[in-house]
C-alpha cells in the first residue's frame, strides 16, 4: 500500500471557483432561452442541434485527456441515459413556454431527491432518516406549486418540469450504475430531440437575433457550464457540489425579474422556499457528517495524523 496522498488546499479552491463559475453560467440557461421568442418546437430543434454539436465537440476535446477513450455511446447505461436525456430534453423546453421560470427550476430542484429514491429502489442504497425527511418537505414544496398552478394555469409547464426532473434523476442513476462517462448520451439525447422537434419547427421563420441567443446558449454557455461541473466537482466533496446546484433556485428567478419582470405568485414562492431551505439543509447535514467521517478517519491505530486527498485528481 502507498503512501497516502497529502490534501491540496489549491486543489479545493480550484473545485470551488471551477463549479461555482459553472452552476452560475447554468443559471442563464432559461432567460436565454425565453430571449429567443420562438415556439417551443422551433426552439427544441434549434437548440438540441446546437447542443448537440457543441457536446460532440466536447468529448473530441476530452478524448485526449482520457487514457483509454471514452466509447460514443456507453453501453446499456448510456442507452439508458440517451433515452431519458431526449425526454428530458422534450419536456424541459415544454416546461419552459408553459410555466414561469421560478416554477421550473424549484421543481426541478427535486432531481437530487429523486435520484435517493431511485438509488434506494434500484441500486438498493440505504436511505437514511434525514433523507427520507428531505424528500416528504421537498415533494410538499413542489404540491404546494402544482397546486397553485392548477388556479393560475401553470399545472402543465409545472407537471412538464417534474417529468424533467425525473428523467434527470433516471440519466445520473443510470450513470451510477454503469460506472461510465455519459456525456456523449446527453449529446445524442439532444440531437434526437430535436429530431423529433423537426416535425414541427419552422427554423426558416427564426430571425437571426433569436439564433444568437440560442447559439450563445447551446454552444457557449451551456457546454462551459457542463465541462466546468465535470471538472470542478471532482476536488470537491458532494455536499458541497449540491449547494452550488443551488444557485439556480435564486439566481434564475432573479434574472428573470430583471429581463422580463416575471415574478411568482405568492404560493409558489412559498413552495420554493420550502424546496430550497430542505435541500440547503440536507446538504449542510451532508457536508457536517462527511467532515465528522473524515475527521474521524484521519488518525490511524497508533494516534498520529495521516493527510489525504478526498477526491483523486484526473488523469
Amino acid at each position: 500500500m502507498g503512501p497516502p496522498l497529502q490534501s491540496s488546499g489549491d486543489d479545493h479552491r480550484r473545485g470551488l471557483f471551477l463549479t461555482a463559475i459553472g452552476a452560475v453560467l447554468f443559471t442563464f440557461d432559461v432567460p436565454l432561452i425565453r430571449l429567443a421568442a420562438s415556439d417551443k418546437w422551433t426552439l427544441m430543434f434549434a437548440r438540441g442541434l446546437l447542443l448537440f454539436i457543441a457536446m460532440t465537440i466536447l468529448w473530441l476535446v476530452f478524448q485526449r485527456g482520457w487514457r483509454s477513450g471514452v466509447a460514443y455511446i456507453s453501453g446499456p447505461g448510456g442507452i439508458i441515459a440517451a433515452i431519458s436525456s431526449t425526454l428530458a430534453n422534450l419536456m424541459f423546453l415544454a416546461a419552459v413556454t408553459e410555466t414561469t421560470a421560478a416554477n421550473l427550476v424549484f421543481i426541478i430542484a427535486l432531481n437530487p431527491v429523486i435520484c435517493a429514491l431511485l438509488a434506494w429502489m434500484i441500486l438498493k442504497e440505504r436511505v437514511p432518516w434525514q433523507t427520507w425527511l428531505a424528500i416528504v418537505l421537498a415533494l410538499s414544496g413542489v404540491g404546494i406549486i402544482v397546486w397553485n398552478g392548477l388556479t393560475v394555469g401553470t399545472v402543465t409547464g409545472d407537471l412538464m418540469a417534474f417529468g424533467v426532473a425525473t428523467c434527470m434523476a433516471i440519466t445520473l442513476t443510470a450513470a451510477r450504475w454503469s460506472g461510465k462517462n455519459i456525456m456523449t448520451s446527453l449529446a445524442i439525447g439532444a440531437l434526437v430531440s430535436a429530431c423529433i422537434a423537426a416535425f414541427w419547427a419552422q427554423p426558416a421563420t427564426l430571425p437571426a437575433v433569436s439564433w444568437g441567443w440560442l447559439g450563445l446558449n447551446a454552444l457557449l454557455i451551456v457546454p462551459v457550464a457542463m465541462a466546468l461541473l465535470a471538472i470542478g466537482p471532482r476536488y470537491l466533496p458532494a455536499p458541497e457540489v449540491a449547494m452550488f446546484f443551488l444557485l439556480e433556485l435564486i439566481l434564475t428567478p432573479f434574472w428573470m425579474w430583471l429581463a422580463f419582470g416575471e415574478l411568482p405568485t405568492r404560493q409558489a414562492f412559498i413552495g420554493g422556499v420550502i424546496v430550497f431551505l430542505t435541500l440547503l439543509s440536507h446538504s449542510i447535514w451532508r457536508l457536517t457528517s462527511a467532515g465528522r467521517t473524515r475527521s474521524s478517519a484521519l488518525s490511524d491505530q497508533n494516534g498520529l495524523t495521516i493527510k489525504f486527498r478526498i477526491l483523486p485528481k484526473s488523469s
